[in-house]
Formats: C-alpha cells, sequence, structure tokens
C-alpha cells in the first residue's frame, strides 16, 4: 500500500470508530452522567497508552510528560471540551442527529487544512467540498423538522455539538503542527489523553462508580464504558497515522462519512429487534442530503491531486 493509501484506510478505520460509538455514548447516557462518562473514557484511554510504552518504549513516557510542549497541552483541553460538549449534546438529541452535527468540525479542519498549512485542491475538489457541505445542512435541516423532542431541546443540543466541533478542529490543527515537529502519533495522543483525563476530573460523579451504592454498575456496564476507553485508542491513533500520511483536508471529508454508517448501523439494529437505541425517522430531504454527502466526500478523495 502506498502511503496515501494506508492514510485513506487509517480515515476509514477513524470513521467506523466514530460512528459506533456515536451509538454506544448514547446507550451509556441511561446509566452513568456525561462527566463520568468521558472522564472514565480517557483514563481508560491514557491507562493502556502508558501501559503500553512502560512495556516497550519506557523513555517516550518521560519524554511525553517531562517535555510536553505548551501546543499539545492546549490539544488536550480542546480535546476534552469536544468530548464533554458533544456528549452534553448527545444527552439532548439522537445520536444520527449528533453525528451530523458534529461534521461541521472536519469541514472546519478542512479549511484550516488549506488556509494555514497550504494543502492544495483543485477546483473539482473545492465542488466537492460544498456538495459535502450542502448535504449536511440538508440533512440536519430534515432532522431539525423531525425532532421528536421538540425544537427547543434540539437547538441545544445542536450548539453543545457545533462548539464541540469547533474544539475538535483546533485540537486536530494543533496535533498536525506537532507531529511535523518531531512529535509521533502516538506520543501526541498519550499525551492529550493524559491532560483530557486531568482536564475532566471535576465534572465525573465518582458516587455514580461506586460498587457499594444501590444501582451499582453491572459487569456489563463496565464492560461498555471500558469499550469507550478501546474505541477512543483505536479512533484517534488511527486519526493522527491518517494526518501524518494524508493531507488534513482529505482525513475531515473522510470522516464526515461516519453520519452515513450511523443512520445505517441504528437501522440494522433496529431491524434485528434491538430496542437499546430508536432509528429516527429520516424524510427524502435526509436522504438526499446523505447521498451529496457521500458524492462530495468521493468527489474530493478521488481527485487529488498527486
Amino acid at each position: 500500500m502506498t502511503q496515501f493509501s494506508k492514510g485513506v484506510a487509517f480515515a476509514a478505520t477513524t470513521a467506523l470508530c466514530w460512528a459506533v460509538l456515536a451509538i454506544v455514548l448514547k446507550y451509556a447516557l441511561e446509566f452513568a452522567s456525561p462527566g463520568t462518562i468521558v472522564w472514565v473514557r480517557m483514563v481508560c484511554a491514557s491507562s493502556m497508552m502508558i501501559g503500553y510504552y512502560a512495556l516497550r518504549r519506557p523513555r517516550v513516557l518521560k519524554k511525553v510528560f517531562i517535555m510536553a510542549p505548551f501546543a499539545l497541552i492546549l490539544a488536550g483541553l480542546c480535546l476534552s471540551f469536544n468530548y464533554f460538549g458533544y456528549l452534553n449534546g448527545l444527552s439532548f438529541t439522537s445520536a444520527s442527529n449528533a453525528q451530523v452535527v458534529v461534521q461541521l468540525g472536519p469541514l472546519i479542519l478542512a479549511l484550516i487544512g488549506v488556509f494555514y498549512f497550504k494543502e492544495s485542491m483543485a477546483w473539482a475538489q473545492w465542488f466537492g467540498v460544498i456538495i459535502a457541505a450542502m448535504g449536511l445542512l440538508l440533512f440536519d435541516w430534515d432532522q431539525a423538522h423531525l425532532a421528536t423532542a421538540g425544537v427547543h431541546m434540539y437547538l441545544i443540543g445542536t450548539l453543545w455539538i457545533a462548539t464541540g466541533a469547533i474544539a475538535w478542529a483546533l485540537f486536530a490543527a494543533i496535533q498536525k503542527k506537532q507531529i511535523r515537529e518531531n512529535w509521533t502519533p502516538q506520543e501526541s495522543n498519550l499525551l492529550v489523553y493524559a491532560v483530557s483525563a486531568f482536564a475532566l476530573l471535576p465534572l465525573a460523579h465518582f458516587h455514580e462508580l461506586s460498587p457499594f451504592r444501590h444501582g451499582a454498575l453491572t459487569l456489563w456496564q463496565w464492560t461498555i464504558l471500558i469499550f469507550l476507553g478501546l474505541n477512543t485508542v483505536v479512533a484517534y491513533g488511527s486519526f493522527a497515522e491518517a494526518m501524518h500520511r494524508i493531507p488534513a483536508s482529505y482525513v475531515s471529508l473522510i470522516i464526515t462519512m461516519n453520519p452515513l454508517v450511523t443512520i445505517l448501523l441504528v437501522t440494522i439494529f433496529a431491524q434485528l429487534g434491538l430496542h437499546f437505541i430508536s432509528p429516527e425517522p429520516i424524510h427524502w430531504r435526509g436522504f438526499l442530503g446523505a447521498a451529496l454527502v457521500v458524492v462530495g466526500v468521493a468527489t474530493t478523495v478521488s481527485l487529488r491531486r498527486a
């Protein structure tokens, strides 16, 4: 595989992980608060990375925690806000809606890639960006009209998720810059996870994790929380590797596919009789918007410049 093909594969892995993540997070909100979920998620992710480097490359831990640049610490703070904003918004809206709104982040990152990192895009690729953006707006318009919890709740959720998406774009841009400056993708991820876990600590409700309280978490619920941490390691590990190999604008457009995967998975679960998450109604505007996203992403990636 070429470096570009590997980058596309890593970006696609990220999109799949995030598509599943939205569904699992929505389910986790039934037994834990947003602050507790995001804190446990980052603690699990950072613990996995620390364990790996302690066994395989202990010198990396010294570099990460003693020689940490301020920029990566800022990236960790941005990611922690993204996590909390997204999950808090998810509590007001559906998984599919949240996945569409959060695509504001990749679109902002695509623009950062062009205007800050000076990544070139042909006119046809710009046309693809416009098509994808139109598709996301059309889908969002459709879902806003169909919001079962009311437009007010939908708008609150949208605002939380949108601000989280902006924070994510800033995180991704900072990380890409640091990867260019003698930091490997996974070293930067380790520091970002650790900073996020520390920043999110005040939001965690530790009584929810106590095994002695009434209604303590079951083994299955703990498995869900640990899965969220593992999902984070795989998703952001793949994302960092993709950013290392291909332009940020391409990565951002590939991962805009994840709302479609989320919708597909929710529909499949409903057909299989798994009702832990309800499918959202989608009218013709939503399906047309989804189709435009696919066309826009495919156009932008397939017409890349050599």
